[in-house]
């Protein structure tokens, strides 16, 4: 549901079919550019051109004359086509390779929201865990209570024990509520996350998640992440830019055409004439070489180049980086994983001490405060045994995504 509704993944599919459209802009450049051309002048004094005094019967002298017509009208087309441009090339290797990281960034944001998702519902269903515990609790100290109240009754306890016990009840019951906001406050964000209304109600299952240790892979390369694809992919976009900046300083080839008709009339009217209308039509090549330009493309050639080294140190930074977070990531998962057994342990060994302690109450051996005690240490080693679970599954998450392989969740 995430992958199909939420809004920021959108928003990224949406930047890749932008880079897409980039491309074909870039391409275009490198089309026939043809455009059409239309021209009307009114010359309220017509241009001055000095000729040679010989025409006229004045040798030796410059005389002006106008030479044109009050009216003058062009219209016609124009054709451009690049025939050799170095930096068109690279240009468009350019926005290849932007569109490729744009790829990377979306399956990224993808795998970033599948972490998300997966945390936030373990999350939830250890909160899940939490509040059947304290609902437990709550059920054992009303029974608890209504034994008390025999107790009291029979003159076996006095009423601040039984009043004790009321104070208990009504702290677990206001624990237990603020634990339940906090649950929806992250199903809320699931919600959101996954394109759900939040007046919709929703239930996790019951079962925890099991993230599966067999999807973990040692592999210190990380040629399978994502982030890691997108540094290579950028040090090679790093690489073409620094030849599209070379290929600045290279000779371009152009040809063009242009095929128009022209009118020059004294009287508007003439205009419809055909007598009038005379065609022009050239084909030519253009070869621009550049000379000098104030070193500006050294200047970027060189930007470029220090672009190029602060991409490779990155990706060294981040190969280092990822190396520790795994390690890490590992050495977290196994202490888990011997303190998880541990505590399983301590959490059957206090379930037994409390059954057998409130049976006890219940015949008047034990006090409400032996109870409680009993209560309090097996309910610390549930959450410490809950929270030994939980940190086991994320430090599974942290792994598989290091991997790369953390969309196998989607299956």
């Amino acid at each position: 549901m995430c992958m199909t509704n939420n809004l920021s993944l959108k928003q990224a599919y949406l930047e890749t079919i932008k880079s897409r459209h980039q491309i074909q802009e870039a391409k275009s450049e490198g089309l026939p550019q043809i455009s059409g051309l239309a021209s009307f002048s009114d010359y309220f004094d017509i241009p001055v051109n000095m000729v040679s005094g010989d025409i006229v019967g004045q040798p030796g002298t410059m005389v002006p004359i106008r030479l044109g017509t009050k009216y003058n009208v062009i219209a016609g087309i124009q054709a451009g086509q690049m025939i050799y441009n170095a930096s068109y090339f690279a240009s468009v290797n350019l926005f290849r390779k932007g569109c490729e990281i744009s790829d990377l960034s979306l399956e990224q944001q993808k795998e970033e929201m599948v972490f998300r998702i997966a945390q936030l519902y373990i999350l939830v269903q250890t909160m899940n865990r939490q509040i059947i515990l304290l609902d437990t609790n709550l059920s054992s100290f009303r029974k608890l209570y209504a034994y008390s109240q025999q107790h009291l009754r029979n003159g076996l306890i006095c009423k601040a024990e039984s009043d004790r016990i009321t104070v208990v009840i009504n702290n677990t019951e206001a624990e237990r509520d603020g634990l339940v906001l906090k649950r929806n406050q992250q199903l809320n964000m699931l919600k959101y996350l996954a394109g759900i209304g939040q007046t919709r109600k929703i239930k996790l299952s019951d079962d925890m998640v099991d993230v599966g240790f067999s999807r973990i892979q040692i592999d210190t390369t990380f040629e399978n992440l994502t982030e890691m694809k997108i540094m290579k992919q950028k040090e090679k976009f790093a690489e073409i830019n620094l030849r599209y900046m070379k290929a600045g300083s290279s000779p371009s080839l152009s040809g063009f055409a242009e095929y128009s008709f022209q009118a020059q009339v004294e009287q508007m009217d003439e205009i419809n004439k055909g007598s009038n209308w005379y065609t022009t039509s050239y084909i030519g090549i253009r070869l621009s070489v550049p000379v000098f330009e104030g070193n500006r493309i050294k200047g970027k050639i060189n930007q470029s180049r220090v672009a190029l080294e602060q991409s490779r140190l990155a990706q060294r930074d981040l190969q280092g980086s990822l190396v520790i977070q795994f390690e890490n990531a590992m050495e977290t998962l196994l202490n888990n994983q011997l303190t998880e057994f541990r505590l399983k342990t301590n959490l059957e060994l206090a379930g037994n001490v409390v059954s057998v302690t409130e049976d006890q109450y219940h015949q008047g051996i034990k006090t409400f405060t032996d109870v409680l005690n009993a209560r309090s240490e097996y309910n610390t080693s549930y959450l410490s045994w809950l929270n030994s679970k939980l940190q086991i599954d994320l430090s599974q998450l942290e792994i598989i995504k290091l991997n790369g392989t953390i969309n196998s969740l989607l299956l």
